[in-house]
């Protein structure tokens, strides 16, 4: 009879649960922290452009290429990271998360909802690579 192993097929036999666990938790980690700094020097950028108030509409693409890499989860999170950081330091007034423009709310709001559900969509979940929980 043969027994199913407890790692999964992506963790040699050499390494420990405890080494698959830790990338499985830093792959959605780096994601977010890929997206904190590409909503940093998107901000830089875009700090003196007439442009800033569409800026969070095209950050939108940044957020699904990072889902599509490391999941939709990522995306969600850097959704609303990236939104934090556009508040703060891009509309005014700044050193503030709160936004007088209504455009530029309405833009971050959407740029927020649209990540999130196209990450979902073009994305799904993966299973666990760990397997199931005992």
């Amino acid at each position: 009879m043969q027994t199913k192993s407890p790692l999964s097929p992506q963790c040699p036999l050499a390494v420990t649960s405890i080494q698959c666990k830790l990338v499985a938790v830093g792959r959605p980690i780096t994601g977010a922290l890929l997206s904190l700094m590409a909503a940093l020097v998107t901000t830089k950028v875009f700090s003196h452009s007439q442009l800033r108030v569409r800026v969070p509409l095209g950050f939108v693409a940044v957020l699904v290429v990072l889902a599509s890499r490391f999941g939709p989860i990522v995306s969600v999170v850097g959704a609303v990271l990236s939104a934090m950081v556009f508040a703060y330091f891009l509309f005014p007034p700044l050193f503030s998360l709160r936004v007088e423009d209504p455009a530029a709310r309405e833009n971050l709001s959407w740029m927020v909802l649209s990540a999130i559900a196209l990450s979902y969509l073009l994305f799904p979940p993966r299973k666990n690579p760990l397997g199931p929980s005992r």
